[in-house]
């Protein structure tokens, strides 16, 4: 595995959580924040705290690249990038909406729109994974040694 493949799909997945992030979260999803203000920090405090949510992102960013770049399997990479999605799914996102369903009084709508958000991050930043990350020519360059 290439160093700097590696941290080339650190950032690119950053930056697809940062722009799926400011399209979902910053513009789709802001009339229902703003219906529900009571649950969140001012405006102005979000973006006293904006690094703290970038870093956060970051360090997402790295341990997505870096737990795929240890189970990278000879499928084909796009049906593996599918199933790095899902499993990223089922065991970061799912789980943690569903407890945060039934323990917080969010509107179900709400709930319900993060469902959508995660999967498609999941899938965007899978996809865009496996197009910088080049699995295939790890391959090929384990096979030349």
């Amino acid at each position: 595995m290439s160093t700097k493949r590696f941290w080339w799909s650190v950032a690119a997945v950053w930056l697809v959580m940062w722009v799926t992030d400011w399209l979902l979260h910053g513009i789709w999803m802001a009339p229902i924040y703003q219906q529900t203000a009571q649950f969140w920090r001012s405006p102005e405090e979000m973006k006293k705290l904006m690094p703290f949510m970038w870093f956060g992102q970051f360090i997402f960013s790295w341990a997505f690249v870096w737990i795929y770049s240890k189970g990278i399997s000879k499928d084909n990479q796009w049906v593996q990038a599918f199933r790095y999605a899902m499993a990223i799914l089922l065991v970061a996102k799912v789980p943690g909406q569903l407890v945060m369903w039934a323990t917080t009084p969010y509107p179900s709508e709400l709930v319900i729109r993060w469902f959508f958000i995660a999967f498609v991050q999941a899938f965007a930043a899978s996809f865009v994974l496996t197009w910088t990350f080049k699995p295939h020519a790890s391959w090929q360059a384990s096979h030349t040694h």
